[in-house]
């Protein structure tokens, strides 16, 4: 058999971007996910294999290690909910910090193993005023911060008491296209699309924002390097900016900034107002740095959005 690469969450949004590009470069691919949509199995049928299941399940999740006999994970599986309920507490870590456990344990002792990246967060951070760079003391202050650090320390203590080969990236903000309308970006463009009014704070909070093809530029160098075992990296743009700028760059393309309600909704209790990223890491280990301007990035994902809707009215 030769070289497999196991992907949890790759029904996400980056995992289905990171998935055409492994397939696109020849690689044999195992998907993991609770459930594969629709789509993804039209797009994605017999060009990889697909296994749904919870991350929860120990026995499951070493019983697909032991038949598929990976050389490269990437867990990108996780609770992405933001929101500091009680029930979030418990869901966050049953899902990122115990999943990421039964995935570790899964994958100890295997010869086979070469490479494990972690997808980590820049919510571990938490609501620092400094630059987050990868010595500043975490000090997250939500239920997926917290649970996702927690995920982070873990690792490293599996990398060190058990040598397994984990890397750690915690990428910002990512965006570009097929992404859902949860997120800040494509949920400001389909508004503005239908012509409906996009409610937003005041947003003055500092945001970086990584395009899609640069994580994935770092994802896969990871895989094949040599020196970032044991390390956690931060990936993202290096440069911020404030979400009223960028809602007005996203309005001004579409001239539709009229639909824009600035300060119509309160700031969230947790909200982290200073999200500056230090890049320098991954520029040193990886050989890695942003090739995509904020700009250039806009211009992609917006003309994406634009041309799905021309193919769905059929022009």
């Amino acid at each position: 058999m030769g070289q497999i690469i196991f992907i949890t969450g790759a029904g996400g949004f980056i995992g289905n971007h990171l998935l055409k590009r492994l397939i696109g470069n020849g690689y044999e691919t195992v998907c993991f996910n609770r459930s594969f949509n629709q789509n993804f199995k039209k797009e994605f049928e017999g060009k990889t294999t697909m296994v749904e299941g919870d991350i929860r399940n120990l026995q499951l999740l070493i019983n697909i290690i032991n038949r598929f006999k990976p050389t490269y994970v990437y867990h990108l599986a996780g609770s992405k909910s933001r929101s500091n309920r009680i029930s979030e507490f418990h869901e966050s870590f049953e899902i990122n910090y115990k999943g990421t456990l039964n995935l570790l344990e899964a994958l100890l002792n295997k010869e086979y193993l070469i490479k494990i990246i972690l997808l980590g967060t820049m919510d571990e951070y938490g609501n620092s005023s400094r630059v987050f760079s990868e010595e500043l003391k975490e000090e997250p202050n939500s239920a997926y911060g917290l649970s996702k650090l927690s995920a982070t320390k873990l690792a490293l203590i599996f990398n060190k008491q058990f040598h397994l080969p984990i890397t750690i990236l915690r990428p910002s903000i990512v965006y570009g296209p097929e992404q859902g309308s949860e997120m800040f970006i494509p949920a400001i463009i389909h508004s503005l699309k239908k012509g409906e009014v996009f409610k937003m704070t005041a947003g003055e909070q500092l945001r970086d924002f990584i395009y899609i093809d640069d994580l994935l530029e770092a994802l896969l160098l990871t895989k094949d390097s040599t020196n970032s075992n044991g390390e956690v990296i931060n990936i993202g743009l290096g440069k911020s900016i404030q979400l009223f700028k960028l809602a007005s760059q996203i309005a001004n393309y579409n001239s539709k900034s009229e639909l824009l309600r600035v300060g119509a909704i309160p700031y969230r209790g947790s909200e982290i107002m200073n999200y500056k990223v230090n890049i320098e890491k991954a520029k040193l280990l990886l050989n890695w740095s942003p090739k995509y301007t904020i700009n250039r990035g806009l211009e992609e994902t917006i003309n994406y959005y634009i041309k799905d809707k021309e193919h769905q009215n059929g022009v």
